[in-house]
């Protein structure tokens, strides 16, 4: 939330990182360890040919590329330190969690706050006012992305925090109510995937838990199915309402984009007036207004940056995946393909929060070591 708030932290973070201790031995260990770079510098090397496809002038082009500088800073700080980010790497996650939590309670807390002035019924705690951008507004953030670090907090709390189990069974609660108040889909198709995975492998050993745990959803299912409101059961159920979602059909003007300019892409100048061109021609007036990306990470890279876009795309997380696996980091590859999960219907790689938590979970990845070294 509030990500000038964030930038300015960032930068403060990495001027002190700058200063603090001893540059030359920093200097030392990230030229050891320059290869781990190269991940994310491609990541950045894209943004950085978006940005010049056209070259207008410098102003521009380093507006264009304001967002993407985390794609090196965050990579040169962490490795630089590798040491300590290898020791106390899961406190960076663990803030995410509390984050996540401070979140929704402004978000609960402003929701009530209108029922209580607007003189509203409990049963309207459900309704279109109180959900999805309705509900994160006040909070200056956007569904799919809480949504995913929600998620990622879920996982996070049942393979790696060290909370008792009553705290993480009243998060996880806590998780899910908040999910369902933010009617975001893939996140709830997310956790559902976790969700098995996690039943399967542990229903030998832990099928009490998992009974009661079961029952507690139930009757969350049978609240939401008495008290929400069309709108909530039709994004979230409706088979017809997800097949004839708009966003998956202007996926196809994305597309028109990149078999136009298929070598470079449109790059950032131009995507915008392309796109909302193709909006209104279409009829995707909500869409033309607002300048929608692609919503769909592959397809933006595609129009943005071409195939060589998405080339990149492709063997970066293909060998990200791999690494992860590799490492046996399986904490890391759960996240990943929750990341691309997330980018089948949004463009993650476009807004700061996306960026920045990929630099960081890519970073941390790089620098982990095999759990057979950790015994």
């Amino acid at each position: 939330m509030y990500m000038n708030i964030n930038n300015i932290l960032l930068v403060v973070y990495f001027g002190l990182f700058i200063m603090e201790g001893s540059y030359v031995e920093k200097l030392k260990i990230l030229k050891k360890n320059a290869f781990l770079l190269i991940p994310l510098g491609l990541f950045f090397l894209l943004a950085l040919l978006a940005a010049l496809n056209p070259f207008e002038n410098f102003s521009i082009f380093f507006k264009h590329l304001e967002k993407y500088w985390g794609l090196l800073a965050i990579p040169i700080t962490i490795i630089a330190c590798k040491e300590d980010y290898q020791k106390f790497w899961r406190n960076l996650f663990l803030a995410l969690l509390w984050g996540c939590v401070a979140t929704l309670l402004i978000c609960y807390g402003n929701s009530f706050y209108e029922m209580i002035v607007g003189h509203e019924p409990l049963h309207y705690f459900w309704r279109y006012r109180h959900l999805n951008h309705q509900f994160t507004n006040i909070a200056d953030t956007h569904p799919a992305y809480l949504g995913l670090f929600i998620v990622v907090s879920i996982v996070f709390l049942f393979t790696e925090s060290t909370l008792k189990k009553w705290q993480k069974g009243a998060l996880l609660l806590f998780f899910l109510l908040g999910l369902l108040q933010l009617a975001s889909r893939m996140a709830i198709i997310s956790v559902v995937i976790i969700g098995l995975v996690f039943i399967i492998s542990k229903f030998k050993n832990h099928w009490k838990e998992i009974a009661i745990g079961l029952g507690i959803l139930s009757i969350v299912g049978l609240l939401f199915f008495s008290t929400g409101s069309n709108f909530m059961k039709n994004r979230l159920i409706s088979y017809e309402k997800l097949g004839g979602d708009e966003r998956i059909r202007r996926f196809k003007i994305s597309y028109d984009i990149f078999t136009e300019h298929p070598f470079f892409g449109i790059g950032f100048a131009q995507k915008d007036e392309a796109r909302v061109k193709k909006y209104l021609e279409q009829g995707f007036l909500v869409a033309a207004s607002e300048k929608y990306n692609a919503h769909n990470q592959l397809l933006e890279y595609l129009s943005v940056n071409g195939i060589f876009g998405a080339i990149v795309f492709i063997v970066v997380f293909t060998y990200l995946i791999y690494l992860a696996w590799k490492k046996q980091q399986y904490f890391f590859l759960a996240l990943l393909l929750l990341f691309l999960l997330a980018n089948t219907t949004e463009s993650m790689l476009v807004r700061i929060k996306g960026i920045e938590f990929f630099a960081i979970t890519v970073s941390l990845l790089l620098i982990s070591k095999r759990k057979k070294e950790l015994k």
